[in-house]
């Protein structure tokens, strides 16, 4: 029995066509009794077309829309038990049959509503279109993460300079800072040294000072207002003897 072109509702409410074929049978002891009831092939026939389509629909009222795109062969399983159902009747559940045996059942096409199949294609290109902004996004935070680090690193370097410029200057000052005390205690030795030898007082030894600067210097010019002592040369006296001024 093929049943081609038939519609059936899904649990949600929405038309399914269908393209359904099914095997069946007449068994021996079924005949009298199909007989007396129906009289003829033809009419028994047609009973057994619309239990069929029962079946059909009753299973497809048990499935979601969306099932019948995933799920195809649990429906058709279903199809096949309700099929049985109808046609050979089941006493426990007070169903009688229409005296067919059912053989086998195949659904061999589905056709959902074409607004549904544009909802999930919209769907579906939804999906991916949120997939490839997911994947960009994901892109862009790593190329920043990447930027970041980069960045870091090359703040991390700088600082690293800056820091060694710094020790570096810091080290040269007090380098330099050492050799200028150094040079003024030796200096200041010196000239401990030479007051005491000399015997000289504070003025002699600033006398002592200045002859060596005038001695170091080629050619100096000095600037004063009046009056004026540019002269200590008097001041290299000492005690019980005498220091020749240059």
């Amino acid at each position: 029995m093929d049943l081609n072109d038939r519609f059936c509702v899904s649990r949600d409410g929405l038309i399914v066509k269908l393209d359904v074929t099914f095997q069946y049978q007449m068994i021996a002891e079924n005949m009298f009794p199909a007989v007396e009831r129906y009289r003829d092939f033809v009419q028994w026939g047609e009973i057994v077309e619309v239990a069929g389509l029962s079946a059909v629909h009753h299973s497809c009222s048990a499935f979601q829309i969306s099932n019948f795109q995933n799920k195809r062969g649990e429906i058709q399983a279903k199809m096949e038990d309700n099929l049985r159902i109808k046609l050979e009747g089941n006493e426990t559940k007070g169903i009688e049959g229409v005296y067919a045996q059912a053989i086998s059942l195949q659904l061999r096409n589905i056709k959902l509503p074409q607004e549904y199949s544009d909802a999930v294609r919209d769907k579906q290109s939804a999906e991916e279109d949120i997939a490839l902004a997911k994947n960009q996004r994901q892109q862009e935070t790593t190329k920043a993460s990447t930027a970041l680090l980069r960045a870091n690193e090359e703040a991390r370097k700088i600082l690293d300079t800056a820091n060694n410029d710094v020790e570096i200057l810091l080290t040269e000052a007090r380098l330099a800072a050492e050799e200028t005390t150094f040079a003024f205690e030796q200096e200041a030795v010196t000239i401990v040294d030479v007051k005491e030898s000399l015997k000289l007082s504070t003025n002699g030894v600033l006398a002592y000072l200045a002859n060596g600067l005038l001695a170091d210097v080629n050619n100096l010019k000095v600037s004063t207002l009046e009056p004026a002592k540019l002269s200590r040369s008097g001041e290299l006296s000492t005690a019980g003897s005498s220091v020749g001024v240059v």
